[in-house]
């Protein structure tokens, strides 16, 4: 431990790290300094004086060179403001997932009973348990390791969600007139991993990523089915989509003879969510 000008050790975490993008190296240095050392920005510029386990940061920086998700190395990220554990079993939350909250919250349903889907870390789960008003919010996960980690930002953020370990394409969870189905499904195609960042690739769960080519829709199929059985009249499913699958997608809630189904976009511009409801 020793200590050093926080500007100095910015300087030389940027200068260490790997990456062509220079602005790219300064924000991912800026957020491992904040979030595993607690060095802010207003330490930096001013340069002030800070303890540091130097070897720690250079073992950080080294797993950064290696592909590791930052989030990964620090144990925990963000999501709707609220610190989620992560690690190897679960899928990085992303900025366009937190939308789906909104999306749940303008639908006004008065003590919603909700299953989720997949729930990895229950980010999705939890936030609509702490943001709606009497929620009633169950979640299922084939995946036991997930559901530790899930199960683990429950207790630290208290929120009353009921997991259960399911294989969802051999089992339906046991529901009946709920109001809503919410799920972020694997749906990208084995095909398009060529296309991903090695970061993801090599560090996050593929059980919770990826579908077979010929059946990339096999999620939203079950959900379909599984709807039929467990929503009320008027319920919702409420679903992330993969953006290239959009019409797809909507199309196959259809044939299953859900109303009102509509694509919706993220705030990037790209179809990100189906809704439907059923009866």
């Amino acid at each position: 431990m020793s200590y050093l000008g926080a500007k100095n050790v910015f300087d030389q975490t940027v200068a260490e790290l790997i990456l062509d993008d220079e602005s790219e190296k300064k924000s991912i240095a800026f957020l491992l300094l904040e979030d595993a050392f607690s060095i802010s920005k207003m330490d930096i510029a001013i340069n002030k004086p800070v303890l540091i386990n130097e070897l720690l940061l250079q073992e950080y920086i080294e797993r950064l060179n290696l592909n590791e998700p930052l989030q990964q190395i620090v144990g925990f990220t963000y999501f709707r403001g609220r610190k989620f554990k992560v690690d190897k079993n679960v899928l990085i939350p992303r900025p366009e997932t937190e939308e789906i909250i909104d999306l749940v919250k303008g639908l006004n349903i008065e003590e919603p009973s909700i299953i989720d889907i997949g729930t990895g870390s229950g980010c999705i789960a939890i936030s609509l348990q702490l943001e709606l008003s009497n929620a009633k919010v169950k979640a299922i996960d084939i995946s036991k390791e997930a559901l530790s980690i899930a199960r683990q930002n429950a207790k630290e953020l208290k929120a009353q969600v009921e997991f259960s370990a399911i294989d969802f394409l051999k089992d339906f969870p046991a529901a009946n007139q709920i109001d809503l189905i919410i799920s972020n499904p694997p749906y990208i195609k084995d095909m398009e991993k060529v296309d991903m960042k090695a970061n993801v690739l090599e560090h996050e769960p593929h059980l919770a990523l990826f579908v077979p080519n010929d059946d990339a829709l096999v999620f939203y199929r079950r959900i379909a089915e599984y709807g039929q059985k467990a929503l009320k009249t008027g319920g919702y499913i409420l679903a992330e989509i993969n953006s290239h699958l959009g019409k797809e997608t909507a199309q196959l809630f259809e044939q299953y003879e859900y109303q009102s189904v509509e694509i919706i976009k993220d705030f990037y511009g790209r179809d990100r969510f189906v809704k439907a409801i059923w009866g």
